[in-house]
């Protein structure tokens, strides 16, 4: 559980003195208490998107069009968080800001078709353990609303300089073709030949297989990006494959993009997460400092019942702060949360820091009674250190163990 900033919505409370003390998250969606041992915190109130973020949105090239109701992140919800960020200081706070809200659409208060659409973001970090952050929640909270039969798919553009690397390529390459196109599909090439690849015409999606591939132009960086993200998730065991048609919306997708469908029974999908880096956006709106980001939108299926008892969440406060250091230990960080988290243990964390100093400081600024600390000689022998904040007793445990010795210890 990262640091938690002012802007959410809780109430710290404790019974007599001993007593294990719970943050109160009230007026929120049951279906984000998972996410909650992974660092997220829901806002205070759901997030709308007014007119100044539209304006600034058709600016920018966005072209306010009736479409089909997608669960794809929009360039005016991205506006609308880079808003918030910016009305609220948020980069005063430590970074990154992890939270979830409801993206309501107007000012009216209405929800995006009826849906239970929750919007997750993690803001302030342009590292790799972000996309695995935020795919990890996405699998555990899914899982526990009842679904099984999920699939992942990725793609990386990269960040802007590789984009228009694949948009020269992709352009050369249905020139060379155009004699192929219909014709109401060559206007696409000029306007926008991305807009070719997701055409269902018989010529163009026989095209669209021998197009260049986003991923074949990614830069040196953009590249290890999503080199970590894919170890990431073969660490976690999360089967993926790589989509080259995953595009996103070119006004503000960068690096990776991400979507989980579930199979039903009658062989059809359905779409119930999708998510997107969007590094760049910042400045382009005009902001002093760049924030790069990535969030997701999660579809929930399940009723809730409008009953206050059911908005309401109670959870306890951490008394473990997880410490990791190097590359190896990172890989390894997520599975030690969700083993946790399993066993209703939450966590303090600081994923996105490398240098575990600044871990330490934070865990004893936070007078956290106990450390996990997850080394590169622990993480190649499955196993953590588990340290006492006041007595600075240590002793080693093995993963498999570390769940019942926490029971042991009334945490659990």
């Amino acid at each position: 559980m990262a640091s938690h900033t002012k802007t959410t919505a809780r109430t710290q409370k404790k019974k007599s003195a001993g007593a294990k003390s719970y943050i109160e998250y009230k007026d929120v969606d049951p279906g984000v208490e998972t996410a909650l041992y992974y660092g997220f915190t829901p806002l205070d109130t759901p997030l709308t998107i007014v007119k100044e973020d539209r304006e600034k949105a058709r600016e920018l090239g966005y072209e306010d069009r009736t479409e089909p109701s997608t669960l794809g992140p929009t360039i005016e919800e991205k506006v609308a968080l880079l808003r918030h960020y910016e009305e609220k200081n948020l980069s005063s706070h430590a970074q990154p800001i992890m939270f979830c809200t409801e993206l309501l659409s107007g000012g009216t208060g209405k929800k995006h078709a009826g849906e239970r659409r929750i919007s997750f973001e993690i803001m302030g970090t342009g590292k790799s353990i972000a996309e695995a952050t935020l795919i990890q929640t996405a699998f555990a909270t899914l899982r526990e609303e009842g679904h099984t039969e999920l699939t992942l798919t990725l793609n990386s553009v990269g960040d802007r300089e590789s984009m228009n690397r694949f948009l020269r390529e992709l352009g050369n390459y249905y020139r060379k073709h155009i004699a192929l196109l219909p014709q109401s599909c060559k206007t696409l090439l000029r306007k926008n030949p991305l807009d070719l690849l997701k055409c269902t015409h018989e010529k163009c999606a026989l095209l669209a297989e021998s197009a260049p591939k986003s991923i074949g132009s990614l830069g040196d960086e953009s590249r290890r990006h999503f080199k970590e993200v894919l170890e990431f998730l073969e660490e976690l065991q999360i089967p993926y494959r790589i989509d080259p048609g995953l595009i996103g919306n070119r006004l503000f997708a960068t690096e990776t993009l991400f979507e989980i469908r579930e199979t039903l029974h009658d062989g059809t999908e359905r779409l119930l997460c999708a998510g997107t880096r969007y590094n760049g956006l910042g400045k382009r709106l005009g902001h002093k400092k760049e924030v790069p980001s990535i969030g997701m939108n999660l579809r929930f299926m399940k009723e809730v019942k409008e009953n206050p008892a059911t908005r309401r969440i109670r959870f306890r406060k951490p008394s473990i702060f997880f410490l990791q250091l190097g590359f190896c230990a990172k890989l390894k960080s997520l599975r030690v949360i969700e083993m946790m988290r399993q066993v209703r243990i939450p966590l303090y964390q600081a994923l996105n820091r490398d240098k575990l100093l600044s871990q330490i400081s934070s865990a004893e600024n936070l007078r956290i009674p106990y450390s996990i600390i997850l080394g590169q000689r622990e993480a190649l022998e499955n196993s953590v250190i588990v340290r006492n904040t006041s007595s600075r007793a240590q002793e080693t445990i093995k993963l498999k163990d570390l769940t019942e010795y926490f029971k042991k210890m009334k945490l659990g």
